[in-house]
């Protein structure tokens, strides 16, 4: 009980120290600040459609299932952010991810996805005045997504739509310019397309592309 105690005595003084830390590593964004900030994705995918699986439907046959968009999802992301006030920040991004061949679940066949988001961004400081800044990000625009299933031979869908993402991350500053960062996200995509598969049958893919991603993240500030 002591032990257990003391561990989150000295869990609670490091996210004190780290959240309200004010030294010259954590000054504040200011006004007209811009920062580059490039980031790693993963994404590992879970079963149900709001996860990173989508609806395979075969019409002519009357068959559905599901399927997984592949795992697990890597690639990268670049933005580019203007800040308003050192609360504020927004510009443009741009990812490309993919995610990597895996059986599909319910059709036991090999799927894989690629996509790249071409997106408007934001970041909302919670504490813009520590070392370790945590921010609100969000960003929406266009989202072109490849599904590729392989039917034997492979057949190809693809949707160009609305994407969005919500999410919530770390800005730890290592200098006046250099910073690291952390961050999660709840990315959403429409998604529907129909192919004649090599047999004749027409089939459809459907319904979304949600899947959730963690980023490291390395920003500049110039």
């Amino acid at each position: 009980m002591k032990l257990s105690k003391h561990v989150m005595l000295a869990a609670g003084v490091l996210v004190a120290w780290l959240c309200g830390s004010t030294t010259v590593y954590g000054q504040t964004y200011q006004a007209q600040d811009w920062v580059l900030s490039m980031g790693g994705i993963i994404s590992p995918v879970e079963l149900g459609s709001d996860w990173g699986e989508v609806n395979v439907e075969n019409i002519t046959a009357g068959i559905t299932h599901d399927a997984k968009l592949g795992e697990p999802g890597v690639g990268i992301d670049l933005q580019a952010l203007y800040f308003v006030n050192p609360r504020l920040a927004v510009g443009a991004e741009f990812s490309q991810e993919w995610f990597l061949e895996e059986l599909s679940s319910g059709w036991w066949v090999d799927g894989k996805t690629s996509q790249q988001r071409y997106l408007l961004a934001a970041r909302v400081y919670l504490n813009p005045q520590s070392r370790a800044k945590v921010y609100a990000a969000l960003g929406g625009g266009l989202a072109h997504t490849k599904i590729s299933i392989d039917f034997s031979p492979e057949a190809d869908f693809s949707y160009t739509g609305f994407g969005y993402y919500v999410g919530l991350g770390l800005d730890y500053a290592l200098n006046h310019r250099w910073s690291l960062g952390a961050e999660m996200r709840y990315n959403g995509n429409k998604f529907h397309d129909k192919q004649t598969l090599a047999n004749g049958d027409l089939a459809q893919v459907y319904r979304q592309a949600n899947y959730l991603a963690g980023m490291l993240r390395v920003n500049y500030r110039m």
